[in-house]
């Protein structure tokens, strides 16, 4: 059995692809031309129809590694600046300020 060898195309490639098999009488024709299986073609047609282009990438979107840090930076620092507030609280308290 001959093992196929996975290929990745960009959107506009997918787009193109798209357009073409369905100017072929059948689906069927267009995806042999293209050498597609139907779920990819249904794949992309349901990523085409939810209108975000870059649903159209070739992988799940997933967080930047940018972003995941600056958001648990962002946690750290939320949790470091409600310590100092609880802290200053209670030297207001034992100095009589509040």
């Amino acid at each position: 059995m001959e093992k196929r060898t996975r290929r990745v195309f960009t959107p506009e490639q997918k787009f193109a692809k798209l357009k073409d098999i369905e100017m072929f009488p059948t689906v069927k024709e267009g995806l042999e031309k293209h050498q597609l299986c139907h779920s990819v073609y249904q794949k992309w047609k349901r990523q085409l129809a939810v209108g975000v282009r870059a649903s159209l990438r070739n992988s799940k979107p997933l967080k930047a590694s940018d972003l995941r840090r600056s958001e648990a930076e962002n946690k750290k620092l939320k949790e470091v600046v409600l310590n100092q507030s609880l802290i200053i609280c209670e030297l207001k308290k034992e100095m009589n300020l509040e």
